[in-house]
């Protein structure tokens, strides 16, 4: 039983307690007296919380008070809004630019753009000019549009993520088949006419690692590229008394067909000719119509940004059938 009890002659005393301290009254007075000074530190805390937090809800009240105030006693435009009001309300000057600054590219759809503003005839080039910030606006996300088109041309923006190292299956690529609507025909002789709708993501027709835009391939990377295309012709003969075929219209005698290119940062509008074929018409006898097919194909050396795009010379005669009017390319390099 009595190993059971402690040493008699060792004295269990607490960490905190000083070793001076024996006697039992001592350790407990000293004891009440740590824990009164936890409590005053504790209560002094919760006062200095308590004050910080007051103070915080009474600065957060004035700030929304002030606020509130300045809301509904708002009497002038903020500073770019008044500038921007400033700058359309003169009443003898306009804000105008060049339509040709504003213009991202050859097609209809593109210059139907422009019919945003107001445009204006001048000699030195139809002027866009606009008469309201909604106009304003469209103008700066069309500058923004085309600068960014023209450092990508540059080659300061990369437009495509290729790895060079990468196999020709995955290489640019793309194919497009014929999808010719009512509203593109356009009978108007000696015109060369784009043809702005191409069927790119269904069927046959895909683009890989190519961008597509109103009717225009986007060359995503500089290097070489076969380029290709066809179109079919077909046009309704009438049969006059003495067996001669005549056409129906009085179009040209002769189809063309052109491979083109486009980049803002050309010359002369920035559209070049690449490659082009014309067929001659042959009026027989007894003939009921004639059909025509016009096929182009070469390789070139392109820049990133370069857009390619097909034209010809009537879009009425232009056949319905998607697989005999295609247009195409691919990276050789």
């Amino acid at each position: 039983m009595m190993s059971d009890l402690p040493d008699s002659g060792k004295t269990l005393i607490p960490n905190n307690i000083p070793p001076n301290v024996d006697s039992k009254s001592d350790q407990h007075s000293l004891l009440l007296e740590e824990l009164a000074r936890l409590k005053r530190w504790i209560y002094a805390l919760a006062c200095v919380v308590g004050i910080g937090t007051v103070i915080l809800i009474i600065v957060i009240s004035v700030l929304y008070g002030n606020l509130s105030y300045q809301l509904e006693h708002h009497s002038h435009a903020p500073k770019v809004g008044e500038q921007i009001s400033k700058m359309l309300d003169r009443e003898n000057e306009e804000l105008c630019v060049t339509c040709d600054s504003l213009r991202l590219g050859p097609s209809i759809e593109e210059d139907k753009l422009l019919d945003k503003f107001t445009r204006k005839d001048d000699p030195e080039g139809e002027q866009c000019c606009v008469e309201n910030p909604k106009q304003l606006l469209s103008m700066l996300n069309l500058f923004i549009e085309r600068r960014y088109r023209e450092e990508m041309a540059k080659g300061n923006i990369k437009l495509s993520n290729e790895d060079v190292s990468s196999d020709r299956e995955n290489s640019p690529a793309a194919h497009l088949m014929g999808n010719i609507e009512k509203d593109m025909q356009d009978t108007a002789p000696g015109k060369q006419l784009l043809i702005s709708k191409w069927i790119y993501d269904a069927d046959l027709g895909f683009t890989q690692k190519v961008g597509y835009q109103y009717g225009r391939l986007v060359v995503p990377s500089t290097g070489l590229y076969f380029i290709y295309s066809q179109v079919s012709f077909l046009e309704m003969l009438d049969i006059a008394k003495q067996g001669e075929s005549k056409p129906q219209s009085t179009a040209s005698s002769s189809l063309s067909h052109y491979l083109y290119r486009y980049n803002i940062i050309y010359p002369r509008g920035g559209e070049e000719t690449l490659i082009q074929n014309s067929i001659t018409k042959c009026l027989g006898n007894n003939k009921a119509f004639g059909e025509y097919t016009s096929y182009l194909g070469a390789v070139f050396k392109l820049r990133q940004g370069d857009e390619i795009f097909v034209k010809v010379s009537n879009l009425t005669l232009l056949t319905k059938d998607p697989k005999s009017n295609y247009f195409g390319m691919f990276k050789i390099n």
